[in-house]
């Protein structure tokens, strides 16, 4: 069957969209990879305390607004919260100050998880306490802070994520 000339034009005006985007997009991924390989402390910087340890997280990835594509640029941390313990995030202002969101993720007994997602508005906070509960049904197994970075076509999200289990 041929394609009439009206619906061939549409096609290809979508397929140079979608080229155009994912230039947009893989544009941005190399400016954020390039500024972590030359100077990682540009970025912002997210520490986390759990039971007396201390850690300093980087971005571990960048993705598409729409989580459709995502690439790791970074390292995903560790920090052991045993069940009953909170987890503090501490934000930089580059962080704080911009609308950013926070993933909890939970595992019940059979590991089944559940994500309780919040989003914070900006200068909303500075630190934020996340709970973990001694009940082995909702365990603490990570948390992921989302910010995103960039404008219109070129906007994307940087994401921590720590891994607390």
């Amino acid at each position: 069957m041929m394609m009439r000339s009206r619906t061939k034009k549409i096609v290809a005006a979508i397929s140079v969209l979608m080229v155009v985007a994912l230039v947009a997009y893989v544009s941005v991924l190399f400016v954020i990879i390039k500024n972590i390989n030359d100077d990682p402390e540009k970025l912002p910087v997210i520490t986390a305390y759990a039971h007396g340890k201390t850690i300093e997280t980087n971005p571990a990835g960048f993705c598409t607004i729409d989580l459709s594509q995502c690439a790791q640029v970074g390292d995903i941390y560790a920090l052991d919260v045993p069940a009953g313990y909170p987890l503090q995030l501490s934000l930089s202002t580059d962080v704080s100050d911009a609308q950013w969101a926070l993933l909890a993720v939970y595992e019940d007994a059979d590991g089944n998880q559940t994500g309780e997602p919040r989003v914070f508005e900006p200068g909303e906070a500075l630190a934020v306490t996340v709970e973990s509960s001694s009940d082995p049904v909702k365990q603490l197994v990570g948390v992921e802070i989302h910010l995103a970075v960039g404008e219109g076509s070129e906007q994307g999200l940087l994401i921590w994520s720590i891994k607390t289990a």
